[in-house]
């Protein structure tokens, strides 16, 4: 069971193209409707030589023989295909046997319009309409539509000299045969429906999720994480936009790594990356579900708060200061990492974006001048 899986999913697995996977359904489906429809005409044409007292092959060994054919030749293209791994001229191959001698070929030895075949013309259509590009799929589908108009009206104008030739057998008799071939290409149109669905499904999902990916990489930061300074501005604006309507207070904290400088002088970028992803990491389980998380730049981040008073901004800096000066980020590392941090609360007294970070930066600048580890904000200019 496991092999004939690993099988199925090597032909119509979604890591092939899709016209590869139509192909693989067209030929080995071909076959196995072609094999059905086989064993209906000979149902049929079997009753029909016992009724009139001949020989089975008398009368049926013409459509027989293309039946036997037209199962081989899926076959084949099938085989050529993955030998020879050309696909386009597989498919061409395939279309043109099919639409041009095989299905004509069946429709003239097993009943004509009487039988069931003219819905396997239906069957060719759609395969060329799946499995061709634009523009050959147009040409192919207007040529194979006028080929069966012909055989439609050769049909109509020598069909007793066709039924005379090949022993064709009375209307009556044939309703088996039409009924399976009505059930082969109905269940072979829905299978194939349902591959459409599955197929679209899937390549939907992954286009959404590579659309995912590829916003999550235009706003994030690649080294921590975090969000990058593009989309912390825009956020900021927004929270500034919010701010205005609802009054809603709204605070951001600017933190910085100390001595960052010296951390990668004595121990290598490796290890300053190292630190720069366990801060960011820090900050993130830190934060709530709305709190947003940006590197600023070099050793920089800011976390912004919407909702949040200067005073719990403060609050939540000094736990994620104390929190940071426990933390190992890195076995080379023999002393504790620390940072320092500066709040603001927005208020109308800023213009801009700009000048709020600013305001944030000011009071940062003078927790490094101060002694650094610590968190300095507009009510308490020394205090952690």
């Amino acid at each position: 069971m496991e092999k004939l899986k690993n099988t199925a999913l090597s032909l119509f697995g979604n890591q092939l193209g899709l016209h590869e996977r139509f192909f693989n359904f067209a030929s080995l489906g071909g076959a196995a409707a072609t094999v059905l429809a086989t064993v209906a005409s000979g149902i049929s044409i079997a009753r029909y030589a016992k009724q009139i007292g001949v020989p089975f092959w008398t009368v049926g060994g013409p459509g027989m023989i293309i039946c036997f054919t037209c199962i081989l030749f899926f076959l084949l293209t099938f085989a050529i295909f993955h030998i020879t791994k050309k696909l386009n001229f597989a498919i061409m191959l395939c279309l043109i046997g099919l639409n041009f001698v095989l299905f004509p070929g069946l429709f003239m030895t097993v009943g004509g319009i009487g039988s069931g075949m003219p819905i396997y013309f239906v069957m060719g259509l759609v395969f060329t309409v799946l499995m061709l590009d634009t523009k050959p799929m147009i040409f192919m589908f207007i040529i194979e539509s006028i080929w069966y108009v012909l055989v439609f009206v050769f049909s109509a104008k020598y069909g007793e000299t066709v039924n005379d030739v090949f022993f064709i057998m009375p209307y009556n008799l044939m309703y088996l045969d039409e009924a399976m071939d009505f059930f082969t290409v109905g269940i072979s149109t829905s299978v194939l429906v349902k591959v459409l669905a599955l197929c679209f499904e899937y390549q939907q999902r992954r286009t959404n999720e590579l659309l995912k990916q590829l916003e999550e990489l235009s706003v994030k930061d690649p080294l921590s994480g975090a969000y990058n300074r593009r989309f912390l501005l825009r956020y900021i604006e927004s929270g500034i936009e919010k701010h205005k309507e609802t009054r809603a207070p709204l605070s951001i904290i600017m933190f910085d790594i100390d001595k960052f400088k010296r951390v990668n002088d004595d121990f290598g970028h490796l290890v300053g990356d190292d630190v720069i992803k366990g801060f960011s990491e820090v900050l993130l389980q830190s934060c709530r579900n709305y709190d947003v998380v940006a590197r600023y730049g070099g050793e920089e981040f800011i976390l912004v708060m919407p909702g949040a008073s200067e005073e719990t901004a403060f609050a939540r800096a000094e736990q994620i200061r104390a929190k940071v000066e426990t933390t190992s980020f890195s076995d080379e590392i023999d002393r504790p990492v620390t940072v320092s941090g500066g709040v603001a609360a927005y208020s109308t007294a800023f213009n801009t974006v700009e000048e709020f970070i600013a305001a944030a930066d000011e009071h940062l600048y003078t927790a490094k001048e101060t002694g650094r580890n610590r968190i300095i904000w507009r009510g308490s200019s020394d205090k952690r």
